[in-house]
This record gives structure tokens, sequence and C-alpha cells, in this order.
């Protein structure tokens, strides 16, 4: 399994000893780099996996009648025919990477390079980046196998930015609402910090610029964006995305955090702004808030309204992602249908954090909000990631149990016929759909849900309870809920219905054989895809869909 996707580095093409990266970069006007790199990250999620266009990217018709392109055919051909998988050069981490390495530059004096050297000298330069982003798998499980190489290539490339665009403004908003109500003294620096009078400004500002950046293809992979000087609000605008841009050079840091957070670049000449890489500043939309509001609330030690550090981000998370915003959105999702318990009715101590009862069909929910270190997921260590996954999911550091063994508390407590909140329940004929709610996209990552049903059927033999009637334990992002609540409530479609569907999906595909990698490539990907790429795939967003999203119209009018 861990050669089906092979990604190509310096050696798997050239045999001579290259040069550090830096010698190739030299002499090449600072700006052409940045274009470049900007153009790599773009196109890393854009590019298909056709291997007659893997060195497109790169190159264009003025270098193909070259001996080093030609050269280079010959070897990808070599590569293809040897059939130890499928060959894969451009990548969003590496794209990233190669942007960190040319924008954290001193501008140096140029050289008169002509546009075929500098490509060459680029892709060798990203060549030698891909080897050391490279790992090799000597894991024996093949579940965790999947799980290291989608931390390796899909981490940042398996995302629909119109979908995500969708729900972090949705989320946005409830946050924002959430905030003014419950720290108003924090809310009110926001909007000040911002340059707006109202928190509709930011979601209706990163509104519109979503539509700009997303209207992309691969012959314009970066949109410029300008603000009309003659806009009644131009200061205004103006302002408020400048606090996007990054300010200065610096560094590669952990998992991109300076890109995540300033994930803007901005012509101070033009006045015009690109975008680094879409899907960051899309996620800054939602996921930069609690981040920003901690900040806020750091500025404040020693006066009345600051909030203990320690209890912060528990009583955002629990607070707000769970109390809130799961409750609404999964009763905004399946209306008044189903028995349903949320938080207000579900206090007990143990009890999961949502509740439905669909006759005998029963479903638990228990909401993960946690995030995984910087350090893990930049060096895709699949043997931390396991670690971290195991202290979400089964026992924290300290030994406490997590939400594999909750969910397992509950089923026995059902059986047991201990559950009060529901007197309606046939303690001897029912079915029990596990449900791990998420707010994390790492955690939908091919084979993540693969993994943790393992685990979660290996705690059930340990504890030795009967696992009649207990259905697969999936993983379901929060975002799935909120795009496709007009679908997941109607029959032939509802939650349970899907879950079926996801499972029967895994178990179907069998062992074959295959004409073409690319066949194996996509298999693979169909069976260990996550519940919410399942989902994904099987629609589209629909005018129903859309027509059920208006609901929120009233945040962006």
């Amino acid at each position: 399994m861990k050669n089906i996707i092979t990604l190509q580095g310096y050696y798997d093409i050239f045999d001579d000893e290259p040069q550090l990266k830096e010698s190739y970069l030299n002499g090449i006007n600072k700006q052409v780099l940045i274009d470049y790199a900007m153009n790599y990250c773009s196109l890393s999620t854009i590019m298909g996996s056709d291997v007659n266009k893997i060195l497109w990217p790169f190159f264009n018709t003025n270098d193909i009648n070259t001996k080093f392109y030609k050269n280079l055919i010959i070897k990808i051909s070599y590569i293809v025919r040897k059939g130890n998988g499928f060959p894969k050069i451009l990548n969003v981490r590496s794209s990233l990477k190669f942007f960190e390495l040319v924008q954290g530059r001193e501008q140096l004096t140029y050289t008169n390079f002509s546009e075929q050297e500098i490509r060459q000298k680029l892709f060798k330069v990203y060549l030698l980046l891909n080897s050391e982003n490279k790992s090799v798998s000597n894991r024996k499980n093949l579940n965790e196998q999947i799980v290291e190489t989608a931390l390796t290539f899909s981490i940042y490339s398996n995302v629909n930015c119109y979908f995500l665009r969708i729900t972090e403004l949705i989320k946005s908003c409830f946050f924002l609402e959430y905030c003014k109500e419950h720290i108003p003294f924090h809310f009110n620096v926001f909007l000040k910090n911002y340059g707006i009078d109202k928190w509709q400004d930011y979601t209706l500002y990163l509104y519109q610029i979503g539509k700009i950046i997303l209207d992309k293809n691969i012959e314009e992979p970066v949109k410029i964006i300008s603000i009309p000087i003659d806009d009644l609000d131009y200061a205004k605008k103006t302002a408020f995305f400048d606090k996007f841009c990054m300010q200065e050079i610096y560094q590669n840091d952990e998992d991109f955090t300076r890109i995540k957070s300033h994930p803007v670049i901005k012509n101070d000449k033009t006045a015009e702004y690109r975008i680094v890489f879409e899907q960051f500043f899309i996620e800054k939309t939602y996921k930069s808030l609690y981040f920003t509001f901690k900040e806020i609330n750091d500025s404040f030690v020693g006066l009345d309204n600051y909030i203990n550090k320690d209890q912060f981000r528990s009583d955002i998370g629990l607070k707000f992602s769970e109390k809130t915003l799961m409750n609404r959105i999964l009763k905004d999702a399946l209306g008044n249908k189903y028995k349903q318990l949320g938080y207000e009715k579900l206090k007990r101590d143990g009890n999961p954090d949502y509740y439905i009862r669909d006759g005998k069909h029963i479903l638990l929910f228990e909401c993960k909000d946690n995030l995984i270190g910087k350090k893990v997921i930049e060096n895709a260590d699949i043997e931390k990631f396991i670690i971290e996954l195991k202290h979400l999911f089964l026992n924290n550091k300290n030994g406490k149990p997590k939400a594999i063994k909750q969910i397992i508390n509950n089923i026995v407590t059902i059986r047991k016929g201990e559950f009060i909140e529901d007197k309606g329940i046939d303690t001897n004929n029912n079915v029990i759909y596990p449900i791990l709610i998420t707010h994390n996209s790492i955690l939908s990552l091919p084979g993540v849900n693969i993994l943790i049903d393992e685990w979660f059927f290996n705690e059930l033999d340990l504890l030795k309870v009967d696992k009649k009637n207990i259905k697969h334990l999936t993983i379901i992002d929060i975002n799935t809920f909120i795009l496709f609540q007009g679908l997941i409530s109607k029959k032939g479609n509802t939650i349970r219905e899907l879950i079926d569907l996801y499972w029967k999906n895994y178990t179907r595909i069998e062992n074959k054989k295959y004409e073409k990698v690319e066949d194996v490539v996509d298999e693979f990907r169909i069976k260990y895809q996550s519940f919410n790429d399942f989902v994904e795939n099987r629609y589209e967003v629909n005018s129903y869909i859309m027509k059920k999203l208006l609901k929120y119209d009233q945040y962006f009018s």
C-alpha cells in the first residue's frame, strides 16, 4: 500500500549530487520566486492525477523541445513502467514549503538567467523539498499505513473550498453572536481591532473576497484582488484586509502557522492583494477567531474581564462547540424528527453529548473539538499522531477515559436499562450508532475513521460487550451537518441510512485485478475516504441544499 503514491524526490529524477537549495535560487528576482511559489500552491489543489501532466505545473510549451525536458519525460516514463506506484511531484506540502523558502530570502543581486534556466532551477529545488517530505512506512497495520500516507499527501489537498467557505462563514456568525452575548468586553475590542462597527461587516467582507478567490482555473491559478478606489468604504475595507497580510519576511515555522495567520500578500505599489493559499484564508474566517479572542483575553491580564488562560480553551470548547454550535446545527439539520435530547436534557455526568432515537435505532453523539500538535502535523509523524489520537479517543494523558470508552459506557448503560433520560428504549431490541462529531478536519483524513473504528471494536472485545446490533463508529465533521442539513432528514438519506451506505461502500471493495495503477489509487481513495467525503461525493450543492441554507441568509443581507 505504501507504494501506491510515490512522491518523486531529487534522486528519483537525477543521478548527480544536488547543490544546496539556496544555490539554485541565488540571482533570481524575489518577486519572480514569489510568483512561481504562489502558482505552485494554487495548482497543487486543482491539478488532477494525470501522469501525462506531471510536469505541466513546472514548465511550459517553450520547454518541451529542450534536452532537459526530454530527459525528464524519459525518466518519468521509466518510473511508470517499473510499476512501483503512481508518481507524484506537485503536492501542497512542498508547495507551501517552497513559498516559505523564497519569501524568507533577502533580495540579492539579479543574474540574467533565461526563463527556461529559472524553471529548471526551481524544479530542482522543488524536488529537493519533496525529498525532505518523503516518508517510508514500516508499519504492519494497513490502516496506519493509509493514515500515514494521508498525513503526507492529503492533509491540505483533500478539501472542497466551495463547501468550506459556506460552513466557515456560518460558524463564524454563530461564534460572533455568542461572543457578543457572553464576552461583550472582548467582543468590542475585536470590532475596534478590525475597524468595523458591527460583526456582520467581518463576515460580509470575507464573503465578498471569497467569491473572487475561488473563481480560479489552471490557466489563471492565482486571482488578483483589488478594492476600487471609488468604493465608499475603500479606507475601511483596505484597513480590514490589511489585517490578513504578511508584514515581514520570516523563516519557516511549524505547520505553516504564519501563513495561516496572515495568508495574504499585498503589493504596496499597486494596492493589489493575492491569497497565498485559499484554504488557509477561508479557514481563517472561523478557525482563527478563537485565537483572535484568546489574544484579546491575554491582553486583559490583571483586569476584571480576564478569563483564566487554563479555562479559556475549555470554556469556548464546551460552552460554544458542544452546548451551542453542535446543538444548534443538529437541531437545524434534523428539525423536529425523532426523539432528540440535547445538552439541557443530558446534564447528568457520563451522558452522551447528544442523543437521538428513531424507533429502535439509537444514535449516540460525542463531540470532539481538540487540536493535534503542530509538530506532529508538520513532520507527518505517524507514531506521535497515533499517540495523540489515542489520547483523544481512548484515554487522555492522565488515564481518563475519552470518547470511545465514553460511548461504550453509554451503550452498556442503555442496554442495562439505566439510561433514565429515555424511558422508551427496548433494552432487548435496539440498534446503536456510535458517532463522533469533530470540529477538526484532520480527523477526516483518509483512513482515520477506519483506524479509530478498529480501536472501538477492540475495546468492545476487551470489555466483553455484546457487539450485536452495534454499528461501526463513524466520525462526522460538523460541517457535513451544516452543508447537507436539507437532505439528512429526508427518507432514504437519513443520517443512519447514510452511515449504513458509507460502511457498505467500505466493505464492498474486494481484491481485484487492475489494469492501471490509477485504478488502484482510485479504489483505495473510495474505500478509505472519510464519511464527509463520501457524502460530498454523493451529492452536489444543488438548489435544494442552498434553499435550506437560506435560513442563515439574515447574516449576509
